[in-house]
């Protein structure tokens, strides 16, 4: 059984990893970072270094899952910003904009989705 801080260290990890990794997104988008830098890279890392932390397969690969998730949602939000606080003002300009945003965040779900499991399971095994 995990004691109750334990599972408020995991939360932190996923939050701070997700936070990480949504900087390093929104860094390609607005300053064109590279894309296999924030897609593949800062993902793949954090999740080495989350399973050097927590040390068992399954948590690790749960993480990851959790990780991507919140990035997802920290990511829609963040690029999204521009229209939800006005800058963005025409109203056919709007929907687009969310359309792209929202198939940017989609892809970006699916690259990094990819290879964290990659990195995951190979963290895992190494950690075993």
């Amino acid at each position: 059984m995990i004691s109750p801080l334990r599972k408020i260290d995991y939360v932190g990890l996923v939050v701070a990893s997700a936070f990480i990794v949504n900087c390093g997104y929104v860094a390609t988008n607005l300053y064109g970072l590279s894309g296999m830098v924030s897609m593949v890279f800062i993902p793949g890392s954090i999740v080495v270094v989350l399973a050097w932390f927590i040390r068992n397969m399954k948590t690790t690969i749960v993480t990851s899952f959790a990780v991507i998730f919140l990035t997802a949602i920290f990511t829609q939000f963040s690029l999204s910003a521009p229209v939800w606080f006005g800058i963005i003002d025409n109203v056919l300009y709007k929907n687009l904009f969310i359309y792209t945003v929202f198939l940017k965040v989609i892809q970006y779900v699916f690259v990094s989705t990819f290879f964290s499991l990659l990195a995951a399971l190979m963290a895992g095994l190494a950690f075993e």
